[in-house]
């Protein structure tokens, strides 16, 4: 039973990113991208580092995520004149907030769509089972981090 829980949770993500890939194939945009501009989208301009450590990702998905979007001209760095590029603040240019808006909806969707028919005592048992195992999986990071 516990080697579901890893098969669905990637099933799960692949299934959202093949929808995602799909809905914003005509922008030329992938799944990690969308995450991207979502982030800062709902968050407000964050720098490449701030958005590394709110997705718990490498620095250097996270520079090539932006370099693209930079390119695809749907981010920019706000002030260029500092020392560090990684620590400069990156905003949605006003094309990359329309797409943002239609992906927030789409999200919103596929979100609705995902637990429809689910009892909301189910999913409020499910939010807390995730919550429970994101946590062990906080702890195991921990532990590998401290070289425990």
């Amino acid at each position: 039973m516990k080697g579901l829980l890893i098969d669905t949770t990637i099933f799960l993500k692949k299934q959202l990113q093949r929808f995602i890939n799909e809905e914003f194939k005509e922008y030329n945009l992938k799944s990690a991208e969308i995450l991207f501009m979502q982030i800062l989208f709902q968050k407000g301009e964050k720098s490449q580092i701030e958005i590394t450590r709110l997705l718990d990702c490498d620095k250097a998905h996270t520079h090539r995520i932006v370099t693209k979007l930079i390119e695809k001209k749907l981010v920019y760095y706000i002030d260029k004149d500092h020392e560090h590029l990684k620590n400069q603040k990156l905003a949605l240019t006003p094309e990359g907030k329309l797409i943002s808006i239609k992906s927030e909806s789409f999200l919103k969707i596929w979100n609705s769509k995902l637990v429809e028919g689910i009892d909301e005592k189910d999913l409020v048992v499910a939010r807390e089972v995730i919550n429970k195992i994101i946590d062990n999986a906080n702890k195991i990071k921990n532990l590998k981090d401290n070289g425990e």
